[in-house]
């Protein structure tokens, strides 16, 4: 009876563990977010750490380049002849915040890409 139940024990954690380990799987793509994360608790190779490096430098772009996008309204706003409502969703401090964020984002994920590549080059 006691080996039963030590059998059945080590049969629960052995699935129990299994499944943790196979949930870690690196994503073959890595297109948002959610992948990102989960590239970032499965990598194990160089490759890995240089895909998820390309992904952050990639996003990092497109962060500087949507902030950008917002300076110039912020610039352009502050131009327009006329400016009905001061509290308008369009104001050029509402764009300069937002573009302030997105810089931030775009360094975090420089950061990110940057510890990434020095993995990868010492793991080789």
């Amino acid at each position: 009876m006691c080996t039963k139940i030590l059998c059945q024990t080590l049969l629960m954690m052995t699935l129990a563990f299994g499944s943790l380990a196979l949930g870690a799987q690196m994503p073959q793509f890595i297109m948002n977010a959610r992948d990102l994360r989960s590239a970032l608790k499965a990598a194990k190779t160089p490759g890995d750490h240089q895909r998820i490096a390309a992904y952050c430098s990639v996003e990092a772009e497109s962060l500087d380049a949507e902030a950008a996008a917002n300076e110039q309204a912020a610039e352009a706003s502050r131009n327009s002849p006329v400016i009905k409502n001061i509290m308008a969703l369009n104001t050029a401090a509402r764009y300069d915040s937002t573009a302030t964020k997105l810089r931030k984002q775009a360094q975090s994920y420089r950061n990110l890409a940057e510890r990434q590549q020095r993995i990868a080059e010492t793991a080789e």
